[in-house]
C-alpha cells in the first residue's frame, strides 16, 4: 500500500527498538505501545535508511517503512509484523 494512500487507520509512530530482546516501543499521539519483533536488527537497519515517516497499522500489527533504494524514487516499502 503506498504511503500516499494510507487509510485513516494508519498511525504515524516513532519506534524505539531494544535489539537485545526484540522489543519495540511505539510512540504515537501521546500514547505508547510495546510490541515484539522477530528481527530487531533488520528493523533497526531499515529505520536507519527510512525516508518517510513510519506508519503503524494496529489492526494488522504491521509497521510500514519506506527505505532509500536505487530505482525507487519514493523509497521501497518494507513491512514488519510485530507481536
Amino acid at each position: 500500500m503506498p504511503f500516499d494512500a494510507a487509510p485513516a487507520t494508519a498511525l504515524r509512530v516513532i519506534p524505539c527498538i531494544d535489539a537485545a530482546n526484540g522489543s519495540v516501543l511505539l510512540f504515537a499521539a501521546g500514547s505508547q505501545e510495546l510490541r515484539q519483533c522477530a528481527e530487531p536488527a533488520l528493523l533497526a537497519r531499515a529505520l536507519s535508511r527510512s525516508v518517510r515517516p513510519v506508519l503503524w497499522f494496529p489492526a494488522e500489527r504491521k509497521l510500514l517503512l519506506a527505505v532509500a533504494a536505487r530505482g525507487y524514487r519514493a523509497g521501497k516499502e518494507l513491512s514488519f509484523i510485530l507481536d
